[in-house]
């Protein structure tokens, strides 16, 4: 417990009690009060432009499957994109956006100038993906079971694929809005998000500002339920090292069998809390990721101290802390039935965290407000605003201090009138006839019927909140 106190102290000697207290009392999803935005969203949802958007995106299967292999095949790894810049480069000038340009990050932007002074809708992507194989390898992305196939097939070229749908939909409806709507594709969210902070400092505040209404909107696949409004949740990245007493008995008994049994225990515990929900702190979502077990270097005996390392997620700080003294707690009750002189050291390593931006309220901001509204509309969802998660661009936003969004659900709309709410894994990541042409199946896929939902929900988002001009 000492060292407990100890590292506690330390903690807040370098934190002040204004960024952390704030964030012990950290909203968790919330349904908020939208009937003014649910009836500015129908009204543009039954709309004749809104309505020629729609009839265009049902019938936009074959040409956006099309779009969305050329994403693929455009290979464009974390730190390599150009290739895939160029692509979106051509077809963002092709669908008729303005000041169309590649920045130093090689993100792509564009703009659909608005014709009166609503607010500025910046619809994002992260177009990078995790480095599979060489670039000069050919990706030969296919359609199979009702998906595409290829690396970032869903992680992020189905968001960007969508947000391409959405833009081709607002020229097919001949939309005009009162603000401002750009598009842009971020470049390395999978490696720190370099893109989206470089995007956010070279706009924010001079030409987009969320104090003047602005907003970032990310498509990530989703979409149909709501939005997300956090900045990615807290991590804490932590060391605890067992130590067994000291003597000069070879066979004593070695470290590993005192860390097993913590080991054991931290699993079970962590896993009947996600079972059961919890209360409390412990009701809030938890990511352990249990790894690097190490020991001293053995010559010719036991192990006399073994260490583990641990990755925690948490939307919350409140809800480390608590990981953390469980972790301890069950540390200190199996060295002490090991037998006198066993022994434990928990350590923080580091913190990683973003606690948000003064004056923006993550749980009743316009925008949010607006995409919950929106997938209300469209499929009669509770509206649903989710502080506790984001994205990594989002993250990296909120650091350079303007707020992002991305969309959230699982609705699988049919095109057809139906529609409904899945859950669970994407599908897997194994084809046959990926091996069939290539060899291997290392690689990722993204399910076809799983686009519009998310198209639909960021296009009634993007025009009831910019505003649709008369």
């Amino acid at each position: 417990m000492f060292r407990l106190r100890l590292v506690l102290l330390t903690f807040l000697l370098v934190c002040s009690a204004s960024v952390i207290f704030p964030q012990m009392q950290q909203a968790q999803a919330v349904n908020p009060e939208v009937r003014g935005e649910l009836q500015v969203a129908r009204q543009v949802m039954n709309s004749p432009q809104m309505q020629m958007a729609f009839d265009y995106v049902a019938g936009s299967e074959e040409e956006t499957v099309r779009e969305w292999l050329s994403l693929c095949n455009a290979y464009g790894p974390a730190g390599e994109e150009i290739r895939r810049s160029r692509l979106l480069y051509k077809l963002f000038r092709i669908y008729g956006l303005e000041n169309v340009h590649i920045d130093d990050a090689l993100n792509v932007i564009g703009v659909r100038p608005g014709v009166g002074d609503g607010p500025t809708v910046v619809l994002n992507v992260h177009h990078d993906n995790v480095e599979l194989w060489p670039t000069d390898q050919p990706i030969e992305a296919f359609v199979a079971d009702g998906r595409v196939w290829c690396p970032a097939a869903s992680d992020d070229l189905m968001g960007a694929t969508q947000m391409l749908t959405v833009l081709r939909a607002m020229n097919a409806g001949n939309i005009e809005t009162e603000g401002d709507v750009w598009f842009a594709a971020f470049t390395e969210e999978e490696v720190g998000s370099y893109g989206a902070g470089h995007f956010v400092r070279a706009n924010y505040p001079h030409n987009i500002d969320w104090q003047q209404g602005d907003i970032l909107l990310q498509f990530h696949g989703g979409g149909g339920e709501g939005v997300s409004t956090g900045s990615g949740p807290y991590i804490d990245f932590t060391q605890l090292r067992v130590f067994v007493p000291l003597d000069f008995d070879r066979w004593r008994t070695d470290a590993v069998d005192a860390l097993g049994p913590i080991i054991e225990g931290i699993n079970r515990e962590v896993r009947e809390q996600r079972a059961s929900g919890g209360s409390g702190q412990r009701s809030e979502p938890l990511q352990l990721n249990m790894s690097m077990i190490q020991g001293n270097v053995i010559h010719n005996g036991t192990s006399d101290q073994a260490w583990i390392r641990f990755d925690l997620r948490a939307p919350s700080k409140a809800r480390l802390w608590q990981a953390h003294e469980d972790i301890q707690r069950i540390a200190a009750e199996v060295c002490s039935e090991m037998g006198e002189g066993f022994d434990y050291l928990y350590e923080i390593n580091m913190t990683v965290g973003v606690p948000g931006i003064d004056g923006w309220d993550k749980t009743n901001n316009a925008p949010a407000r607006m995409a919950a509204a929106a997938a209300a509309a469209l499929y009669e969802t509770t509206p649903v605003i989710d502080p506790s998660s984001g994205c990594g661009d989002c993250r990296r936003s909120y650091e350079r201090g303007m707020p992002a969004m991305s969309l959230r659900g699982g609705v699988v709309d049919y095109n057809d009138g139906q529609f409904e709410v899945r859950r669970g894994r994407r599908g897997a990541l194994q084809s046959a006839v990926r091996r069939r042409s290539s060899g291997h199946d290392v690689t990722e896929s993204g399910e076809i019927v799983r686009l519009w939902a998310g198209v639909k929900h960021g296009l009634l988002f993007a025009v009831s909140y910019a505003g649709l001009a008369n």
